[in-house]
């Protein structure tokens, strides 16, 4: 039974993530839409550029600066993490409360394990952050001329 509403209880966490951040996207979109009715209204004059900052979404990284490869290989690993994470907790449970319900935690854990494994795969997909050229890399200097 505590394997069970362990793994609800996993669920429903995942769920109220879920959910938050999508009213959270609804209510910037409903922002956004405001204020350009607000001006709009005001007969100010809109050049592409205000419309394209107040319409594309900020947490979008973008494609040419190679943010998005950074932020999959970043969240993949993130859930990994949580995936290997959840595992241990679940074999903690079952050997150290001799609890082996706890081993249901397997599943979930193995989920996030895939799904992490395949963010990092299609980050492989996308453009990479350009190389960083040692000619043109600034360093910083200490006051006695050596380096930081």
């Amino acid at each position: 039974m505590a394997g069970v509403l362990a793994g609800a209880t996993f669920w429903a966490f995942v769920a109220a993530l879920v959910f938050i951040g999508a009213w959270r996207m609804k209510k910037i979109e409903t922002i956004r839409h405001e204020t350009i009715r607000l001006l709009i209204e005001k007969n100010q004059i809109i050049d592409a550029e205000t419309l394209t900052q107040l319409f594309r979404p900020h947490w979008i990284p973008s494609h040419e600066s190679g943010n998005t490869y950074r932020m999959m290989k970043v969240a993949g690993t993130v859930v990994i993490a949580l995936g290997l994470g959840l595992c241990m907790m679940g074999f903690c449970f079952a050997f150290l409360a001799e609890d082996k319900t706890a081993l249901g935690f397997g599943g979930p854990a193995a989920l996030l394990v895939i799904l992490g494994a395949g963010i990092m795969f299609a980050a492989r997909f996308m453009p990479r952050p350009p190389a960083k050229d040692p000619e043109t890399e600034v360093t910083k200097t200490l006051g006695n001329g050596s380096e930081l």
